[in-house]
Formats: structure tokens, sequence, C-alpha cells
């Protein structure tokens, strides 16, 4: 006959578990610190300088002083939404919800929704051979390609050149998204998708949040479909492949 051990016994698994939770949770909790701090200073200073100088000011210096702030608030918008958005897919929180929508138009509403995050982008779109509609979730479907759009043209600054073909190949839709970036840091192509991995280029300031591709890639979990990244030839950039079920 086995006993069962006293109550307060304590489970070694348990404890291991409880302390990776702890490691990722301060891991996370620096990394979005510091994305938070980066923006916020820099619109508090910019702010600040143009509330205490836009006498003495240009025209010029203070809309440079103005933008400045704004894309950084775009910036500091961005990753709060990435990490809500991560939260609730871990979760389980999100829903599917199928409809028939233009593949056309449906990358032109993603355009519409980064414009000040792709503008100064050189953006092509190429149906083959002609566009089509598609059933899925049109809204995670563009949040999908919108993370990806949005890391090219971090990593392809700071002159971004974009280009976006998408086709039906048997029973799947199938979205290639290259860029002219740095390329994928070799044995790097899945290390990218899990979060708050980034990779600096050389000569960069900073990079994204390290949350969009992840997203991405849950996303397209949720769709029955998949994400993929490699480099392009002659080091050229790199083209992230998204495919779903028709």
């Amino acid at each position: 006959m086995k006993t069962k051990p006293p109550e307060n016994t304590p489970n070694p698994q348990n404890n291991s578990s409880e302390r990776e939770r702890e490691r990722l949770h301060r891991s996370v909790l620096r990394a979005v610190s510091h994305d938070l701090k980066t923006p916020l200073a820099c619109i508090i200073g910019s702010l600040e300088i143009y509330g205490r100088t836009k006498e003495k000011l240009s025209p010029d210096k203070q809309n440079i002083l103005i933008d400045t702030a704004l894309q950084e608030a775009y910036r500091l918008d961005s990753l709060l939404t990435n990490v809500l958005e991560m939260a609730r897919l871990e979760q389980g929180a999100v829903q599917v919800k199928h409809q028939s929508y233009d593949m056309d138009l449906l990358l032109q509403d993603c355009l519409i929704q980064l414009d000040h995050r792709l503008s100064g982008c050189d953006i092509s779109i190429k149906a083959m051979p002609a566009s089509f509609s598609v059933t899925t979730d049109p809204v995670l479907l563009m949040r999908a390609i919108c993370c990806v759009l949005d890391n090219a043209a971090i990593y392809g600054q700071p002159h971004p050149v974009i280009g976006v073909e998408y086709e039906k190949s048997g029973a799947q839709v199938v979205i290639h998204i290259r860029d002219n970036g740095p390329g994928i840091p070799e044995s790097k192509s899945e290390e990218i998708f899990t979060k708050y991995t980034r990779f600096t280029p050389q000569g960069r300031t900073h990079t994204g949040s390290g949350l969009g591709l992840p997203i991405a890639r849950e996303i397209m979990r949720l769709l029955g479909g998949t994400v993929t990244a490699s480099n392009l030839a002659g080091g050229s950039g790199a083209v992230f492949t998204l495919a779903f079920p028709v």
C-alpha cells in the first residue's frame, strides 16, 4: 500500500518550474522596461526643449523636435500593442473569425495601417498571376503581415526597399515579403521567432521590440499556417514566407 507524502513536502519539479517562471518574468520586465524608458526619454527631452526654447527656434527646428517626439510616441505605442497582444495570444484569448476577403485589398489595408511606420519605404506589391479572394480571418492575417512589414522597414534602414508577392500554391496561399536589410545571422532563422530576440546590425542604435515576429508566427499557427525566414541570394536581404490554407 502506497502512502501519500505530507502535503507540505516540497516538490523539486514544482520548485524548478517556479524558478524558471521567475527567471523569464524578470527577463521580460528588464526588456520591456528598457524599451519603454528609451522612447519616453526621447519624447520628454524633445518636448522639454521645444517648450523652453521654441521662441528662439526656427520653424524647421521646431518641426524636427515635434516630429521626433511623434515618431517615438508611435514606437512606444507599437511596443505596448505588441506586449498586450503577445499576452492575449499566449492566454488563448484570440479567436479566429473566417470571412472572404480580397488579397490585394487586404495588403493595401496593411500599408494604410502602417503608414507612419513605412514612411520613406519603397514598397511594391505583386499578385502572381492576379489578385484573388481568400477565406480566412482578415484581421489576424493583416496583423501578421504588418508585423513582418514593420520588421522589414526597421532592418532596411536608411532606405528600405520591400517587395511583396503572393500566389495560390495548391491548397495554400503563399506570401513572400522581401527586404533589403542585412539578412538573418547564420543559423538564427528560427531564433528570430523567439520572444525578445533582437539582432542589432552594426551602426544601428535600436531595433524593434523583439515581439513582432513571434506574434506573426503565433497568428499564423492559429490560421493553420506557417511563417519562415531565409536570406536572399547574394546577401541582399531576407525573405519571410507566410503560408496558410485557402
